[in-house]
């Protein structure tokens, strides 16, 4: 029987797929610690039937569980793609649109960057469409209202957008409306999708947010992904998130460092079993054809500008746990010395596992460092045999090698395990 705890983990599993494995169980059991003292309750089992029961203290729940951190032009490298698909749509088609999505748009930083770049670039701004969404309502409203705090720049170049494409109010920066009514933010689950959405866009822009997710989960997030794009579109994921992508619906684009797929024009593939998200979820209740609604009612100023004023406060009281999510963003956005420093720190006060010398093994493959890739990739395995990013990064790396009759029996291995992690 599971505990009242257990029971709150396995609602936020099935609502946003969070797993609390990938941050922790002691941070998501401080994360409903937290909301238990400001709803003034002390037991776990009333707790838990409020969960249930309370539409609104589970949006609650859920918005203080996803604690996002980004900043203006974290990565440039997929808009550069993107400036290029665009260019070739315009000399193969002069009154063609290029449909982009932002998933998760979170505050609106990486969205309005990608504007900033295309217009910078001298793209017609008709010639592109940017759609952002994300399961958290505040991180929305603060992306609509656009008021950004000195967090959110960093860098050595920023001053230059940060004075072309936002007005100085008092401490704060307003991006200005040239750039903001590029972006149509509404609200999604990735977990449900949208059927509107399919085979809408273009390009997907989909970082940080698959390393929340356990393997099914994953599929489940990838099928949806492949519903929305158009045949031969891209999709951009984290380089960590290589390792799980179902290679029958989507194919490596060879893109150096920019970790982009394209979606197979006509995918031959049984959709991977789902992870069961049956019932409504607060995600589902905007759409984009009602936006208005979902800012009608704004937040106080100062709670919209929480994440960017505060994140380092925020960090610095997170759980050790969640280093290895910091360490899979950092490697995400090639910031490899960042990411094995701080990933040695964690294994030095916790210790080691899998998953810590896998993304160790992953980031010393980002490197070329081949031979210790594999290295740390045989040791994640020989603690956790079915770890599948191991297995399938491993072949893939055998492969590169050219030892292809090793690279296919860990590719059988990685089928197995994936079988088995959807059971």
């Amino acid at each position: 029987m599971h505990s009242p705890i257990n029971k709150i983990k396995l609602i936020v599993k099935e609502k946003i797929g969070l797993d609390s494995n990938t941050i922790g169980d002691s941070t998501l059991e401080k994360i409903i610690t937290q909301r238990m003292h400001q709803c003034g309750i002390d037991d776990f089992e009333i707790y838990c039937s409020l969960v249930k029961n309370s539409r609104e203290e589970l949006s609650e729940l859920l918005e203080v569980a996803v604690i996002p951190e980004t900043w203006f032009f974290r990565d440039i490298k997929p808009f550069e793609i993107i400036y290029k698909t665009i260019k070739k749509h315009l000399n193969e088609n002069s009154s063609s649109i290029l449909k982009i999505l932002s998933i998760p748009s979170s505050t609106g930083e990486e969205p309005y960057s990608l504007a900033m770049y295309l217009i910078d670039k001298g793209i017609d701004e008709s010639r592109f469409t940017i759609d952002a969404v994300d399961i958290s309502t505040r991180a929305l409203q603060c992306a609509e209202q656009g008021l950004y705090g000195n967090n959110s720049f960093r860098g050595k170049h920023y001053h230059a957008y940060q004075n072309k494409h936002f007005i100085k109010e008092d401490d704060f920066y307003k991006i200005k409306t040239a750039i903001s009514k590029k972006v149509k933010f509404y609200q999604l689950n990735i977990l449900q999708g949208d059927p509107a959405l399919k085979n809408k866009f273009d390009v997907i822009l989909c970082r940080n947010l698959l390393i929340y997710f356990d393997i099914p989960t994953k599929l489940t997030a990838f099928n949806n992904l492949s519903k929305f794009l158009k045949d031969d579109g891209y999709l951009f994921i984290g380089h960590s998130e290589f390792g799980s992508v179902p290679d029958d619906i989507f194919q490596n684009t060879g893109f150096e460092q920019a970790f982009a797929l394209i979606k197979h024009s006509h995918p031959d593939f049984k959709e991977k079993k789902p992870v069961s998200h049956a019932s409504a979820t607060p995600a589902e209740t905007v759409k984009p054809k009602i936006k208005e609604q979902a800012f009608k009612q704004k937040v106080p100023f100062e709670s919209l500008i929480h994440k960017t004023a505060d994140t380092d406060t925020q960090n610095k009281n997170k759980n050790e746990h969640l280093s290895l999510i910091k360490v899979r963003e950092l490697a995400n956005s090639a910031e490899y010395k960042e990411a094995e420093s701080l990933c040695h720190q964690y294994i030095d006060h916790q210790g080691e596992n899998a998953e810590s010398l896998f993304l160790l093994g992953l980031i010393a493959n980002s490197q070329n460092k081949s031979k210790i890739a594999e290295s740390l990739f045989r040791k994640c395995l020989f603690l956790e045999p079915r770890h599948y990013e191991s297995l399938a990064h491993l072949s893939l790396l055998l492969q590169k090698n050219g030892d292809l009759k090793s690279a296919d029996l860990f590719k059988k291995r990685a089928d197995r395990a994936l079988m088995t992690n959807q059971d």
